[in-house]
C-alpha cells in the first residue's frame, strides 16, 4: 500500500512541476503579445540622416540632414528642401532650379521612412500642377556614400541671407570673379557676376537664405541654378548647363562663393543683363510687365502731347 501511494505521489509531483512549467511558458508569451495576439515588433526610431537615391527626381544622391524637429536636404543638385518631421512622417516644401514660371519649380511633399529606416515612400507636388501626385520613393545608399552627411552637404541654412557682394573659386590658375545679389520687394533675386560676365534671376525662399532660378553668361551658356546660405561667409550651390532633366545632371557644377560684404548697390546687381525690369511678378510674365510699361509711358506721353 506504501508502495502505491510512494509511486502517485512521486508522479504527482512530476505533474505539478510540468504544470508550473506549462503555465510560466504560457505566462510570458502572453507578455510578449499585442492587443491582437501578434508578437510586439522593436521598431527602431526614425533616422533620415544619410544619403539617399533620387531616382525618382532628376538621377544622382540625396543628402538628407535633421536639425531639431526640421529636416534638410539636397537632392539631384538640383533642388533643396525643407520639411518638418512628426513621427516617421515629414512634410514640407522643395525648390528647383528653372525659369519662366516660378511655381513650376516649387511644391510640397509627404514621405514616410520605413521602419527599419532603408526606405522612404510618398509623394510630392508642383504648384502648377494642382494636386496631381508624383511619387517619391528612394532607398538608403551605403558605403561609399556617407551615412551622416554634413550640414553644408545636406545645404542646411545659416543665419544670414545670400545678399550683398561675393567672389567665387573658379579654381587655380583662373581669376576669381564678383558677385553682387540684390533682392526687389517682390522677393526676386537679381546679380550680375563677371569672368565672364553673366546674370542670375530668380525668387527668394527661407528668408533669403535660399535661391532658385536661372543663369545665364556672355559665352552663351545658361542653365538652372540653387544657392543656399550655409553660414555667414559662405554660400554653396549648383549650376546646370541647360534646363533641369535626366540627360543633363552631368553638366552640374557645385558653386561656392565667399561674401566680401553684407549690402550691394543696384547698380552692381543690374551691371549685366536686363535688371530686375524683366523678372516675374506673381502670375505675371516679364513680357506682360514690359508692355504694362510702355503702355503706361504711352498714357503719359499722351497726356503731355495732348
Amino acid at each position: 500500500f506504501f508502495l502505491v501511494v510512494f509511486f502517485f505521489s512521486s508522479k504527482m509531483k512530476v505533474f505539478v512541476v510540468l504544470l508550473a512549467l506549462c503555465v510560466a511558458a504560457l505566462a510570458l508569451d502572453a507578455a510578449g503579445e499585442g492587443s491582437a495576439g501578434a508578437p510586439n515588433q522593436v521598431v527602431n526610431p526614425p533616422n533620415w540622416h544619410g544619403t539617399w537615391t533620387a531616382n525618382n527626381r532628376y538621377g544622382g544622391h540625396m543628402y538628407a540632414c535633421p536639425k531639431g524637429n526640421r529636416l534638410y536636404g539636397v537632392y539631384s543638385d538640383a533642388g533643396f528642401f525643407i520639411g518638418s518631421m512628426e513621427g516617421r512622417r515629414v512634410e514640407g516644401t522643395w525648390y528647383e532650379g528653372g525659369r519662366g514660371d516660378r511655381n513650376d519649380w516649387q511644391g510640397s511633399f509627404r514621405i514616410d521612412i520605413s521602419e527599419d529606416n532603408q526606405s522612404f515612400d510618398g509623394f510630392y507636388y508642383r504648384v502648377t500642377q494642382d494636386g496631381y501626385e508624383l511619387r517619391w520613393h528612394e532607398t538608403r545608399l551605403g558605403a561609399p556614400w556617407p551615412s551622416n552627411p554634413t550640414d553644408e552637404q545636406c545645404l542646411v541654412p545659416g543665419d544670414e541671407p545670400l545678399l550683398g557682394g561675393f567672389y567665387n573659386h573658379p579654381g587655380q590658375g583662373n581669376t576669381p570673379a564678383t558677385y553682387s545679389l540684390c533682392k526687389d520687394e517682390y522677393d526676386q533675386i537679381y546679380g550680375s557676376f563677371g569672368s565672364p560676365d553673366g546674370f542670375l534671376e530668380g525668387w527668394s525662399v527661407d528668408s533669403s537664405t535660399g535661391f532658385h532660378g536661372y543663369r545665364y553668361d556672355n559665352n552663351g551658356q545658361s542653365g538652372a541654378y540653387i544657392l543656399r546660405a550655409i553660414s555667414d561667409s559662405h554660400v554653396k550651390g549648383f549650376y546646370w548647363r541647360g534646363r533641369l532633366a535626366r540627360q543633363n545632371i552631368a553638366t552640374a557644377v557645385e558653386e561656392n562663393l565667399t561674401r566680401t560684404s553684407y549690402t550691394a548697390s543696384l547698380d552692381d546687381c543690374e551691371r549685366v543683363g536686363p535688371g530686375f525690369l524683366r523678372r516675374l511678378r506673381g502670375p505675371t510674365n516679364s513680357a506682360g510687365a514690359l508692355t504694362m510699361s510702355v503702355a503706361v509711358v504711352f498714357v503719359a506721353l499722351f497726356a503731355l502731347l495732348f
